[in-house]
């Protein structure tokens, strides 16, 4: 696990040393405790220091810092500002759902630290679309212009999924009646969540055509599809990614969690949590479905990177292989807030 060096932040330094402690806690109990600090302790972080690079336009906004926070971090909407003060462009806020859920039964968070890895089956715990979306709204208009705010989208628990997609036309169609969603980054259509029964079902060919189909005929912001990398083979990601391009899908993010545990170093008293992995472990897997996405896709629509960025540096290379964007969330709790500062602030030579 990455250390505090002498070039690390005041922040970063405070964080390797409570480290040790956090991770004896419960893992849901320590997010929400590191959260808390960082947020008590960013007002007097200087960004004067950190590398702007010059912005680029994605979804007909200027993007200054590629790197953002994967949905799962920020599930209650308060795209919390100390975010952006570390350094991250934007953050993908929920997932929500149409009614409030309290999610799966505790213990539901897990740490693998010899494979810098979580298993989460959270269940999409959340306090609903019109809860939440009232939380972002507020932000939104407040936030600095180059902090961006995208929401994640999921299904309800008890929703059928035969009816799934009243679930993501519902929450688009009560955005849409409200001029402050036009601020929003983009709106990621969550379809690959390991944690909610049948979800993944939806990322088959016709299933994902018309529940895309439905979602861009309504949607006040770009529709960005959210797959996960267990699909069987390449080809039937392919034909599942077809199939949402073909439907209006104006955006990629790969991937989501893996329900193959067998790449990380599991505990045996583990063996049957669930829940789907994070991490290092999936590093190789992400690389390898972006580039098959990129070679696909031919540019026509920005692709985010998401899945086992374990460090500035693994963030820089699925830039490098052509991400628009990548994001972040299971590397930024191993690695500490100077994640975002790192990546950003000229390699040294």
């Amino acid at each position: 696990m990455t250390q505090a060096s002498a070039h690390s932040s005041p922040l970063q330094k405070i964080y390797s040393l409570a480290k040790p402690l956090l991770f004896k806690a419960d893992a849901e109990r320590a997010h929400a405790l590191a959260s808390a600090a960082m947020r008590a302790a960013t007002p007097f972080v200087s960004r004067s220091q950190i590398h702007k690079r010059a912005y680029k336009i994605i979804f007909d906004r200027k993007v200054y810092s590629p790197l953002g926070i994967a949905a799962g971090f920020d599930k209650k909407c308060t795209a919390p500002e100390y975010i952006h003060r570390l350094g991250f462009g934007f953050i993908e806020s929920g997932s929500l759902t149409p009614k409030p859920q309290s999610g799966n039964a505790k213990p539901r968070l897990v740490r693998l630290p010899e494979s810098e890895a979580l298993i989460n089956k959270m269940g999409f715990n959340n306090p609903g679309l019109e809860k939440g979306w009232r939380s972002l709204r507020a932000r939104l208009a407040t936030c600095p212009r180059d902090y961006l705010i995208a929401l994640s989208l999921g299904k309800g628990k008890d929703t059928p999924v035969e009816r799934a997609g009243d679930d993501y036309v519902s929450c688009l169609e009560l955005l849409a009646k409200d001029v402050m969603s036009e601020y929003l980054f983009y709106v990621a259509i969550n379809v690959s969540s390991p944690n909610t029964p049948n979800l993944r079902a939806l990322q088959t060919g016709k299933a994902i055509r018309a529940l895309v189909n439905d979602c861009v005929t309504v949607s006040p912001r770009p529709v960005v599809v959210k797959f996960a990398p267990d699909f069987v083979s390449d080809k039937l990601y392919r034909d599942s990614l077809d199939a949402a391009l073909a439907a209006g899908a104006q955006g990629i993010i790969i991937s989501n969690t893996s329900t193959d545990h067998s790449i990380a170093s599991v505990p045996p008293a583990l063996k049957d949590f669930g829940g789907g992995l994070s991490g290092k472990p999936l590093a190789e897997r992400a690389r390898h479905l972006l580039a098959l996405t990129l070679k696909h896709t031919k540019g026509k629509v920005p692709v985010i990177s998401s899945g086992g960025v374990f460090s500035p540096e693994e963030a820089r290379l699925r830039l490098d292989m052509g991400a628009d964007l990548v994001q972040v969330y299971t590397g930024f709790v191993y690695y500490g807030p100077d994640f975002a500062r790192d990546f950003l602030l000229p390699a040294p030579r």
